[in-house]
């Protein structure tokens, strides 16, 4: 492996449409339209530090409903 190490953290929602409507009433910028992935729909929020935090709605198992 060449050059350093990439890592993403990514916040996860039961309900994206839901819990985008929730953000945008408080406010919360909304920084990338959602987009369908093979895994999951993906969108990304701005909070107050100036950064972008991704957004999904997995369409994979997850573990804490197993």
């Amino acid at each position: 492996m060449s050059g350093p190490s990439q890592h993403e953290f990514c916040l996860m929602c039961d309900a994206l449409d839901a819990q985008l409507g929730e953000l945008r009433a408080r406010g919360v910028e909304i920084t990338r339209p959602v987009s369908e992935q093979r895994w999951g729909r993906l969108t990304a929020v701005r909070p107050p530090s100036g950064a972008e935090l991704p957004l999904y709605e997995p369409r994979h198992p997850v573990a804490h409903s197993l």
